[in-house]
């Protein structure tokens, strides 16, 4: 019988030379948002690895956390994200906006924007998770009047959605 592992397809093989290829936490980290941007929010464009982002995503993870192990000491990897920037202070500022937000659509942008650059091993896990919380409460609370009440063509285009159709 072949050695074959299931998972094992040129897609991903592709991906892991090129995370192979990052060497420092700088390089990590801007890959690692840039392809969240890309591949894995509501509002990507390209859907080319639609079967593959969530491993790709979780193997780039994984570098950048080890990157982040050996670049950072305990003080700077429990305290700030890994551009060195203060995690308390970078969530505060997002939770400001969020307070200061009426508007359910622009809410749940601040929150996937959240999510794309923070998300750990980004910020260290014990911000991150409080943060999203008090976003995610915030954004459903504008979300809960009448979030529904639209026919789904207009929710669609109030929302930005574009239908995706398989021929």
């Amino acid at each position: 019988m072949a050695n074959y592992k299931i998972h094992d397809n040129p897609v991903r093989d592709e991906w892991t030379a090129k995370i192979d290829g990052l060497k420092t936490l700088a390089q990590g980290s801007a890959f690692l948002v840039d392809f969240r941007k890309k591949h894995t929010t509501p509002f990507r464009q390209d859907y080319s690895l639609e079967l593959d982002w969530g491993w790709i995503e979780c193997k780039i993870e994984e570098k950048v956390a080890m990157l982040k192990h050996a670049e950072l000491n305990d003080q700077q990897f429990l305290n700030n994200n890994v551009c060195g920037a203060n995690a308390q202070a970078v969530a505060d500022a997002v939770v400001a906006k969020m307070a200061a937000c009426t508007d359910k659509y622009e809410a749940e942008k601040l929150h996937i924007n959240f999510r794309i650059e923070n998300k750990p091993p980004i910020m260290p896990v014990n911000v991150f998770m409080d943060t999203d919380r008090i976003l995610g409460t915030k954004l459903m609370e504008l979300r809960n009047t009448d979030y529904y009440a639209l026919p789904l063509a207009e929710l669609r285009k109030a929302r930005g959605v574009t239908v995706i159709t398989l021929q």
